[in-house]
């Protein structure tokens, strides 16, 4: 599992496979895995390989149309690792 996901269980996530994410930061497309987030239809952010952001969200429309749902989640798994900082 990836390090920026820690804040989910290890029984908490299905990988439905791969696919395509965009950065919303650089713009920079990338295929990664598709983790399935807290048992939604939505994808875990994976990391940009570009800018390192975890701003990131599925490059289809479906992505597009979801994306104030994905600054949601942003913002959870951004909370979550500042807490967790020393």
């Amino acid at each position: 599992m990836p390090k920026h996901c820690k804040h989910i269980l290890k029984n908490e996530y299905m990988v439905r496979g791969i696919t395509t994410f965009k950065c919303t930061l650089c713009g920079e497309k990338f295929r990664a895995m598709d983790i399935e987030y807290a048992a939604t239809v939505y994808s875990l952010p994976q990391k940009c390989p570009k800018c390192g952001s975890i701003r990131t969200r599925p490059a289809g429309l479906f992505g597009k149309l979801s994306e104030a749902v994905y600054r949601h989640i942003w913002n959870r798994m951004e909370e979550s690792t500042q807490t967790r900082l020393p």
